[in-house]
């Protein structure tokens, strides 16, 4: 994998994990209506831009390499990780509550945890 995308998606991770961690502190959903949770939004779909350029490389490094690793699983995580922003987002916009935005932040942790097994697949420790 590239080193360079899988350290930004960590650092991503990061800095999206503590925005919506403060938010869940103070008590505040995430709503579209102010200029901050949009802010949040935006950097959230710049994650899921990262993730999307990670999917499209480690597909073509899938079937492109000779490595030994298991490729389905390997598949599996790159579909995984497209899918789990979208939906954590989508269901906290569509919950008003404290819940709605801890299920971003447990999204967003869960992407972390999926992009670090994802490098220990890749490096052949599936």
């Amino acid at each position: 994998m590239i080193g360079a995308v899988t350290g930004l998606l960590y650092v991503m991770s990061l800095v999206v994990g503590v925005w919506v961690l403060v938010k869940l502190v103070v008590g505040s959903p995430v709503l579209l209506k102010n200029r901050a949770d949009r802010a949040l939004f935006w950097t959230v779909s710049a994650t899921e831009a990262l993730v999307l350029v990670q999917a499209v490389v480690g597909f073509v490094m899938m079937f492109s390499s000779d490595r030994e690793i298991h490729r389905l699983t390997f598949g599996a995580y790159l579909i995984g990780l497209l899918l789990l922003l979208p939906i954590g987002t989508w269901w906290s916009l569509g919950d008003r509550s404290r819940g709605g935005t801890a299920v971003l932040l447990v999204a967003v942790v869960t992407l972390a945890a999926m992009v670090l097994r994802l490098s220990q697949i890749w490096a052949g420790y599936a």
